[in-house]
């Protein structure tokens, strides 16, 4: 017995095998989560601070393993193949300027960000930006935006993951891999935390690198068996997939830049990848998880943009390109290596989609629910209600899933843009800038945030408006605009409302390393 997934398929026995071996990794998984949980009410840590920071005491693999795990995702496991196997491999390669994603949100904004943490007792960035600015309005905007995008970025982690379940379990079984992918996730994210995240995020990452050489080492082997040499293949594709090789990515200038950009600094300045900035409590530690977080993250993500084409030479008829990584996982590998590899794309998957739930949780609970409508809530019940939305997020975005984008890439570039537009001014000019005011942030987030979702249906979803954004726009990516549009929108406003601008005082603190540690606290925003 097999299943037949169109251009390749997959017997019962393989299914089987892969199947026990992620039952396996589920388990390992899900326990962690346990057990941190209960190391955390033995120790008196259970509160949302110890849930969302780990209390800064996280290492420097583990910062390094949530911050490669949380960038490459789905995109880098499922998307990046199936987009090399479509278009080609400059089509995914573009992507690939998303390794500067470690260096820019660890790198630019942690180590201020560190300091500020210990000094104001905040526990999650957009916290920061709104002592930073005295405004709950900034924190609402930030965090609106903030879930609203983190949310469609994870119904492509989920989209992801259900993909992979359906083509090793059968054609039929996409609900139940988005049920798995959401339950396993969930489960540890919601009992154990960043702490949780972290130690499943090192186990995770290590499935990824060996999932990754193998793939690759395997296609290598085939190719050259088959046609005789690297060269030869590559030889090959040029005549009969020209796109494999050529620079050639299929979108106009414009538009290939506008995703390099949001791919490449995006990334860093989206909450999930930001909110790795306030688990460390040691500069040096930060310093070695960037650089190792920048290794892990190039080594996978620029193999894993090569497999496409490799997977092409050997097999040009797969119908669905998102399952150019399981071909290879169940058609050139043992059974056994195939469950790694369908573990690996999991881990991959599981580890964004809890950092996405994380950030977004941590948004409405403590940014907005309690910072901004009901400061004095307990921290018992702040902690259910972060694990409360924890479970809407992941229901918002199971329903959405639940009729999936041809190519996932698509779902993730949306969000993700989406979240660059509105966040990357403000976080860095926020960070950086004396002169920026509140109103001058709001309109940044909110003109950044709107304008893209309005680029967006204009130039990819309505007929009319798309043709006419080709013909006298040139095909501009929908980021690009809108990424100006919240720098003038930023400037403008704030020279605009200088008489509104926080004086420094304690708030100097953002702008330098050795500010008296007299001001050291501050318990409430006003507005």
């Amino acid at each position: 017995m097999s299943f037949d997934l169109g251009g390749f398929s997959i017997t019962a026995s393989t299914s089987q095998v892969m199947l026990i071996i992620f039952a396996i990794y589920s388990v390992v998984i899900v326990g962690f989560g346990f057990y941190i949980k209960y190391q955390s009410k033995k120790g008196g840590k259970d509160g949302l601070a110890s849930f969302l920071t780990g209390g800064g005491g996280l290492g420097a693999f583990a910062i390094a393993m949530i911050a490669a795990t949380n960038s490459m995702a789905g995109g880098t496991m499922v998307a990046a193949p199936g987009l090399g196997y479509s278009v080609g491999f400059t089509a995914a390669l573009v992507y690939y300027a998303g390794f500067l994603t470690a260096a820019y949100g660890l790198g630019s904004v942690g180590r201020k960000v560190a300091i500020l943490r210990d000094r104001t007792g905040a526990v999650t960035f957009q916290q920061l930006l709104g002592l930073r600015f005295q405004s709950k309005k900034v924190v609402g905007a930030l965090a609106i935006t903030g879930a609203f995008g983190l949310t469609f970025f994870a119904v492509g982690q989920i989209t992801s993951g259900a993909k992979v379940f359906a083509a090793v379990t059968g054609s039929n079984s996409y609900y139940l891999g988005i049920l798995l992918t959401i339950v396993i996730t969930v489960i540890y994210t919601a009992s154990g935390g960043i702490k949780s995240m972290a130690k499943v995020a090192c186990i995770q990452g290590v499935i990824m690198l060996i999932a990754t050489f193998s793939i690759i080492g395997v296609l290598i082997a085939n190719n050259v068996e088959q046609y005789g040499s690297v060269q030869a293949t590559m030889e090959y594709l040029g005549t009969a997939f020209p796109g494999a090789i050529q620079a050639d990515t299929g979108f106009s200038f414009w538009n290939a830049m506008g995703t390099a950009l949001f791919a490449g600094v995006g990334l860093g300045a989206v909450p999930h990848a930001l909110s790795v900035t306030m688990t460390y409590n040691n500069h040096k530690k930060l310093k070695q998880g960037v650089l190792i977080s920048c290794c892990v993250f190039t080594l996978i993500q620029g193999i894993m943009c090569f497999t496409g084409p490799l997977t092409r030479a050997i097999n040009p008829g797969l119908e669905t390109a998102d399952y150019t990584t399981i071909f290879n996982a169940t058609n050139l590998l043992p059974s056994w290596m195939g469950g790694i590899i369908f573990c690996g794309i999991f881990a991959a998957i599981q580890s964004s989609l809890a950092g996405l739930a994380m950030a977004g949780a941590s948004m409405l609970a403590k940014d907005f629910v309690v910072d901004c409508w009901k400061p004095n809530t307990p921290p018992k019940t702040q902690s259910t209600i972060n694990t409360a939305f924890v479970l809407g997020i992941a229901l918002v975005a199971t329903l959405i899933a639940l009729r999936p984008s041809e190519l996932t890439q698509y779902m993730i570039n949306f969000a993700l843009a989406a979240l660059a537009a509105a966040w990357y001014f403000p976080v860095l000019v926020g960070m950086y800038w004396k002169k920026a005011t509140a109103k001058g942030m709001l309109a940044s987030i909110i003109g950044g945030f709107a304008s893209y979702v309005l680029f967006y249906f204009m130039s990819s979803v309505i007929p009319s408006t798309k043709a006419w954004w080709t013909s006298a726009l040139g095909g501009v990516h929908a980021f690009l605009p809108a990424w100006l549009i919240s720098l003038v929108l930023l400037v403008a406003v704030s020279y605009a409302t200088q008489r509104d601008r926080i004086k420094l005082g304690y708030f100097q603190v953002f702008f330098c390393e050795d500010y008296d540690e007299k001001y050291a606290k501050i318990d409430t925003l006003k507005d």
